[in-house]
């Protein structure tokens, strides 16, 4: 089934653009140059994934992203020198924030992480600033104990890993991997894979996790 995007874009040359090279990636593209009509298109058809570029929604309109994250699946373009204030985007169910300097191929592959798995994916660029600031922002008292294991699923999850993905990656078989990450989500409290990122990135717990680093590619 094709993926479905919207891409919400007051500039009219570059949300074209993003159109062209989108499909030619095999993926159907709506462009809407408002805010008003992203939120009615978004309503009406329903698309897979939106994505916000910035100036037109950026982390400041936190009631707007809010609005467009309940309709679908949603990636934020912003400003490099804004992208550490990604947590702010996450936090009110945005799936992605990727700097506005992020290749069409990258963009691409987040597109297809977080429609085939629900993943949350924070700017390269911005992991350290991000890792600082949910650390000094979290609860002291949430952070649960997991397993060598379990950690590494967890880093994997954060990069988006389907689980054979991570079968492959660790060496064990799918059904391994669906054993731990449901081990995961119990210890985080988290009902899916996305608020289990969410909550280890609120918790600092990524922070402290061997072999965390940036989205894979």
């Amino acid at each position: 089934m094709t993926t479905r995007v919207l891409v919400c874009c007051d500039r009219v040359i570059l949300g074209e653009g993003m159109r062209a090279l989108l499909e030619r990636h095999q993926l159907k593209v709506q462009v809407e140059t408002t805010l008003r009509g992203s939120l009615s298109t978004a309503t009406e058809t329903g698309p897979d994934v939106l994505i916000a570029v910035a100036p037109l929604v950026t982390v400041d309109h936190i009631d707007k992203l809010t609005e467009l994250a309940r309709l679908a699946k949603t990636i934020l373009l912003t400003k490099p020198e804004n992208t550490h204030r990604a947590f702010e985007a996450l936090r009110v169910g945005v799936r992605a924030v990727l700097s506005a300097e992020t290749s069409v191929e990258e963009l691409v592959h987040v597109i297809k992480t977080v429609t085939e798995v629900n993943a949350i994916i924070a700017p390269e660029e911005a992991q350290e600033a991000l890792t600082h600031y949910w650390r000094s922002k979290a609860p002291k008292n949430l952070r649960p104990e997991l397993t060598p294991r379990e950690t590494e699923v967890l880093v994997l999850l954060t990069q988006g890993k389907t689980n054979t993905e991570m079968a492959g990656a660790l060496s064990v078989s799918a059904t391994t991997v669906r054993s731990h990450v449901h081990r995961v989500l119990r210890k985080l409290g988290a009902a899916t894979r996305a608020q289990a990122v969410a909550i280890a990135y609120e918790s600092g717990l990524l922070g402290s996790c061997p072999g965390y680093g940036s989205p894979s590619r």
